[in-house]
């Protein structure tokens, strides 16, 4: 590598050089996941309301999808391929313990996930937040 590559190289942020690999790595597994499907771009931009062009630019690496984008791929090809590999451990949040991911078993009913109360408190006064919009509705 020339002297100049280098020092250019070596300017690139952490940020720019992490994003650039995580893109590509978005566009393989997409690509991947067209090709392990059947799916055509067409079919999959019809699915996604996009047009055939910006699908195109998701499959090449050059566009910037948002998360709700990212997402719509999920659904759309019919599979989870987005993983943050998250574990929550126990830990103290606001007074609260969580053991679990209320978010793991989301069903159609918002109501169905269960959340401790919350109990916000400091040295002058304490406030209670008891809410139960399920219970209110009904």
């Amino acid at each position: 590598m020339t002297s100049l590559l280098k020092q250019t190289l070596a300017k690139i942020s952490p940020y720019t050089k992490h994003f650039v690999k995580r893109q590509g790595e978005f566009a393989l597994k997409v690509n991947e996941l067209l090709d392990e499907t059947g799916m055509t771009q067409r079919e999959l931009a019809e699915k996604l309301g996009k047009k055939e062009s910006y699908v195109s630019r998701v499959l090449s690496g050059w566009a910037n999808p948002t998360f709700k984008t990212m997402t719509a791929l999920e659904v759309a090809l019919g599979i989870e391929f987005i993983d943050f590999h998250l574990k929550l451990k126990i830990q103290k949040f606001v007074g609260i313990q969580y053991q679990k991911n209320p978010w793991e078993n989301v069903s159609q009913n918002p109501c169905d996930i269960k959340m401790p109360d919350v109990v916000l408190s400091s040295e002058k006064n304490a406030i209670e937040w008891k809410v139960d919009e399920c219970s209110k509705a009904a």
